[in-house]
């Protein structure tokens, strides 16, 4: 038996590195409506990926 560990295979870290990360590169992505091959359906979420992204940053700077 264990005592007392969660049996989370990912740290409390992991998890905020993790959002950190995610977050990041979800502030990029609105930048890449100027590319062509970007279907115009997949543009129009881009303004709430980016703010999805920095709420991602801020859970992830909470979490460290």
């Amino acid at each position: 038996m264990s005592s007392g560990n969660s049996s989370s295979p990912f740290t409390k870290k992991q998890f905020s590195l993790g959002f950190f990360a995610i977050g990041f590169v979800m502030l990029f992505i609105p930048d890449l409506k100027h590319l062509d091959a970007i279907p115009l359906g997949i543009s129009q979420y881009f303004g709430i990926m980016f703010y999805l992204g920095l709420v991602f940053m801020v859970i992830g700077y909470y979490l460290k």
